[in-house]
């Protein structure tokens, strides 16, 4: 009897226990049922298996994730190569293939029958507002909070203010400057890389809401390319457009990010460097390293362009015009 009674009061004691609350880790007579050992990305290996005692690996030489493989560079890189007005590719004099640039049409993965679908917008909006709007103003005016105070009126005093998306040299750009604006940052990272923070699509998708708020068609008509095929002014005035010098450097005399170019050639500028004496040697070398000599009074933000031969020289014969 003595003995039943003992059973019944400890079942009844560990059932009345196991409801009960404990800041002691609990006890698995069986661990390996519970917890089994194995490698997780954020542990240490303890196993002694890799050198390094990482339990992250790094992929093998060679191989490419599923779903990473980024093939198209249109979707991807937002570069594509120059068309004509018939939408063939503009080739070189001696038959060879251009260089990709920055493309002038979305990518048919964000089109639907060909145009760009109102959704794209409505989740573009959606997403500036999140990444863009802090400092490019939710009205696409430039004045963000980054930018300017509460008021609306008083500048912060940023080195390099944000454009206005609204701007007639944001207008100007094409589709693919935009969304590498978003991918890659812009002026040595004043405007940092956002590609970690906005998915690809988000980002095309992104650039059709920048378009309609600057009042801008969709895409850039065919024939806006430009490829140098012999060095004149005139190609440096297409270069200044759809290379972007038009963002940071104007025509009339007014400041921006850069100096303008409104009688620059021939003049001497104090720089970085000490004076130097604007000439083709001097134009050249800013555009191929901006960082070595930089005038004084503006922001070291250019970053380093890739221009041909050709286009150098253009560029030069069209900022001799500018007097």
């Amino acid at each position: 009897m003595m003995r039943a009674f003992c059973f019944a009061l400890l079942v009844v004691t560990v059932a009345g226990c196991r409801g009960g609350e404990s800041d002691q880790p609990p006890v698995h007579l069986i661990r390996n049922m519970f917890t089994q050992e194995k490698g997780k990305a954020y542990r240490q290996d303890t196993t002694g298996l890799w050198a390094d005692g990482r339990m992250m690996r790094t992929p093998v030489d060679g191989t490419v994730a599923v779903g990473e493989l980024r093939e198209d560079t249109h979707f991807y890189d937002g570069v594509a190569l120059p068309t004509d007005s018939d939408g063939g590719v503009v080739m070189l004099a001696d038959g060879g293939m251009p260089a990709l640039e920055p493309a002038q049409f979305f990518p048919a993965q964000v089109k639907v029958d060909g145009k760009i679908p109102d959704a794209l917008r409505v989740r573009g909006h959606n997403r500036y507002n999140i990444y863009c709007a802090p400092c490019h103003g939710v009205e696409g005016d430039g004045k963000g909070t980054v930018a300017f105070r509460p008021d609306g009126t008083t500048s912060r005093g940023l080195m390099v203010p944000p454009p206005a998306i609204n701007s007639d040299r944001v207008k100007d750009l094409v589709v693919g400057k935009i969304y590498q604006a978003i991918t890659l940052g812009v002026n040595q990272d004043n405007m940092p890389s956002y590609a970690a923070q906005i998915p690809v699509a988000d980002r095309w998708a992104i650039v059709s809401y920048v378009r309609q708020l600057g009042n801008a068609v969709d895409e850039h008509p065919p024939g806006k390319a430009v490829v140098v095929l012999t060095a004149s002014a005139e190609a440096g005035a297409q270069l200044y457009k759809s290379k972007i010098c038009v963002t940071c450097h104007t025509l009339d005399g007014s400041k921006l990010v850069g100096p303008s170019f409104k009688g620059l050639y021939g003049k001497t500028e104090s720089t970085s460097a000490g004076d130097v004496k604007v000439d083709e040697a001097y134009i050249k070398e800013s555009i191929r390293e901006p960082l070595a000599k930089v005038v004084t009074g503006f922001p070291p933000a250019m970053p380093k362009q890739e221009y041909t031969d050709l286009e150098l020289e253009s560029l030069v014969l069209f900022i001799k015009e500018q007097k």
